[in-house]
């Protein structure tokens, strides 16, 4: 074995467990503001073990031609970078919300297949002193006029959801200019307005 080699797996194995704990601790870049008094210490030290065993573990079945030294030289920064590959691919899964419903790419495909959509979600709770049918079409006839759907599937929030609502705002912001989610809040309250009860 190389120096070379191992010096190239212990840099990469460094700076890819690096990168893997700050997007464990800012759930994946969201949270910027970590306090460090949050970080479990202790965790993390577990996790360098566990790596660290697991590395022992494969010097003993890989490279068997080498000594064990070399071999474990090889096999530990392995055991680093496959622990950051591996826990980087479950926070950008679990932030793209990959395995939902409702993510980025759902969201790239129904635009392209002009299912244009805003995913609510949450009870709908009427406000008092409001003509609640009237409410409910004018909602309608104002997402027709912007170009596009309410869609409620049920109660619970998600990043997918997230990413899949930013996505279509995005679309829909090209469409109808920066300002026209303002300009629908807008004109639902002025109708609503003139329609509510005495």
């Amino acid at each position: 074995m190389s120096k070379r080699l191992h010096i190239i797996l212990t840099i990469t194995a460094t700076i890819s467990f690096i990168i893997a704990c700050i997007l464990d601790i800012t759930s994946f870049g969201q949270d910027k503001n970590i306090a460090w008094k949050s970080i479990e210490i202790v965790r993390i030290l577990a996790i360098i073990a566990i790596i660290f065993a697991v590395g022992l573990l494969l010097g003993l079945l890989l490279f068997s031609k080498q000594k064990y030294k070399a071999r474990i030289l090889l096999t530990i920064p392995i055991a680093f970078i496959l622990f950051a590959f591996a826990s980087i691919l479950k926070a950008t899964i679990t932030y793209y919300g990959l395995v939902e419903e409702y993510n980025y790419f759902s969201a790239k495909r129904d635009i392209n297949n002009g299912k244009i959509q805003i995913i609510e979600t949450g009870l709908i709770m009427p406000e008092p002193n409001v003509n609640w049918n009237k409410m409910r079409d004018t909602q309608q006839n104002l997402e027709k006029k912007f170009g596009y759907k309410s869609v409620n599937p049920g109660c619970i929030v998600t990043n997918g959801i997230g990413i899949y609502n930013n996505a279509m705002e995005d679309y829909l912001e090209k469409g109808n200019g920066k300002t026209w989610r303002t300009k629908e809040r807008q004109m639902l309250d002025s109708i609503m307005n003139h329609h509510k009860f005495k």
